[in-house]
């Protein structure tokens, strides 16, 4: 073997020994070729190894070989696979997620729709933004400027009122404004108020529409002609409708106007003459008068739009004319006729609190939440008379010539026809002014509110 080619056999090998982290093995003295002359050839010197560089190339070789583990302190080899999932796998997977999770809310959207409940969401929400509304457009106040001098019915309506008459109805808000004057055209218009909503309906034709204090919110037209409507506090509608083979078809419809609940009533059960909500929005009761034995009679039923079958029924005093439905609890109504008063348990219809007249007339009526103002009638002078939930009397006072009433949370306010007198729920009398025109009514509003003919303003001490 030539010279060249040692030299270079041993530089590879020089070089493999470097890569293995090995002691360099010494070169081998190059022998060149005798020459004619007679000096020894010199030795090459031997490269000098490196044993730092040599140290650590081994030790980071070593290194990459035995990875540590975590929990042994060591190095730990690696599983065989475990690259993450790619983007396209994880895309598919969050797109699955989405898709469950729209799912999800479409059924319960789905069941929210079929049960009411979105429905009535929806309905609490515009009320809601038809009292912010209204908050930013306060103008003009009290006293205000009605227009109608001769209303037919006027009712307080979240805190401001409605006031109608046979051309037209006004709706003002609680802080003075009108809102809005509605004309129907009914022949003979009649209406009912809930929270915020009311329905106006005409008592001789077959058209209603159900109003919020902002605008229309439905129209609908019966086959038959309407008798009575009534609406609960979140809106849902009550109405009585002639029957061509029954005395009278009862129709239930839920917020957004969908029938919910249907009772065709037999000549037995008699003609609804009041119908009224509780504040669950779903249970009922309804007040009819018959003919039994030649003579008038009253019964309450009390129903449940769940329930498909009739519920218990109070038969009232032959003779008694049912006047006031008034829910005063969960479980008790207040039942008004014209010669007593009874409380009803809700469950049963069995009586548990009565208040006879005692022979005297009933002029007005008027109830808040738990606490009954009546004014009555006897030969010595008016009368009125305070009862809380269980009819017990809890206040009396000499009422003068007054001819009606109203009970707000406090106070108890009679009118008659130039003077407003104020008592208190025992029956003492605060005080009374004299006024320049009739009172026509007083309402339990945000303020006390006095109605006269075209005007209403707040009622104090100084009216």
């Amino acid at each position: 073997m030539r010279a060249e080619d040692k030299e270079r056999l041993a530089r590879r090998q020089r070089m493999l020994a470097r890569e293995r982290g090995e002691s360099l093995p010494e070169p081998e003295p190059r022998q060149e070729e005798p020459r004619q002359s007679r000096e020894p050839a010199a030795k090459p010197e031997p490269k000098k190894s490196e044993p730092k560089k040599t140290e650590f190339a081994a030790a980071k070789k070593t290194a990459k070989q035995e990875p540590v583990s975590r929990a042994e302190g060591v190095r730990a080899p690696r599983a065989g696979n475990t690259r993450p999932f790619s983007p396209i796998l994880r895309r598919r997977a969050r797109r699955r997620r989405m898709m469950l999770v729209a799912l999800l809310l479409a059924l319960v959207v789905a069941a929210a729709w079929v049960t009411g409940v979105l429905g009535a969401s929806v309905s609490s929400l515009s009320d809601v933004l038809d009292s912010v509304s209204l908050y930013f457009q306060r103008s003009g106040g009290w006293p205000a400027d009605t227009g109608i001098e001769e209303p037919l019915r006027v009712e307080e309506l979240a805190g401001g009122f409605v006031e109608l008459d046979k051309e037209e109805t006004v709706v003002f808000s609680a802080y003075g404004t009108k809102v809005r004057t509605i004309q129907p055209g009914y022949a003979r218009p009649a209406l009912d108020v809930g929270n915020t909503r009311f329905v106006l309906y005409d008592r001789s034709g077959t058209a209603l529409q159900v109003e919020s204090r902002t605008r229309t919110l439905y129209t609908k037209t019966f086959t038959n002609a309407l008798m009575l409507c009534a609406i609960s506090p979140n809106g849902t509608l009550g109405v009585v409708t002639e029957s061509d083979r029954y005395a009278a078809e009862l129709q239930v419809f839920s917020p957004t106007m969908r029938s919910i609940y249907s009772w065709k009533m037999t000549q037995d059960q008699g003609t609804p003459l009041a119908l009224e909500f509780a504040t669950d929005n779903h249970r009922f009761a309804v007040g009819t008068v018959a003919a039994r034995n030649g003579r008038l009679a009253c019964s309450i039923y009390l129903m449940d739009t769940a329930k498909s079958e009739t519920g218990p029924v109070y038969t009232a005093d032959e003779g008694s004319l049912l006047l006031q439905l008034h829910w005063i609890a969960t479980d008790k109504l207040l039942a008004v006729f014209d010669t007593y008063a009874v409380v009803l348990e809700t469950g049963s219809a069995q009586q548990l609190a009565r208040y006879d007249f005692g022979g005297a007339n009933l002029q007005g009526a008027s109830v808040n939440r738990r606490t009954t103002a009546l004014l009555l009638s006897t030969h010595s002078g008016n009368e009125l008379i305070v009862l809380n939930a269980d009819l017990q009397v809890v206040g009396q006072g000499n009422a003068g010539q007054a001819e009606g009433v109203t009970c707000a949370d406090t106070a108890v306010y009679l009118w008659g026809a130039d003077t407003v007198a104020c008592h208190d729920l025992s029956g003492t009398q605060r005080w009374e002014t004299v006024l320049d025109t009739r009172p026509l009514a007083v309402l339990d509003a945000a303020q006390p509110l006095l109605v006269t003919a075209g005007r209403a303003e707040v009622l104090n001490a100084a009216a």
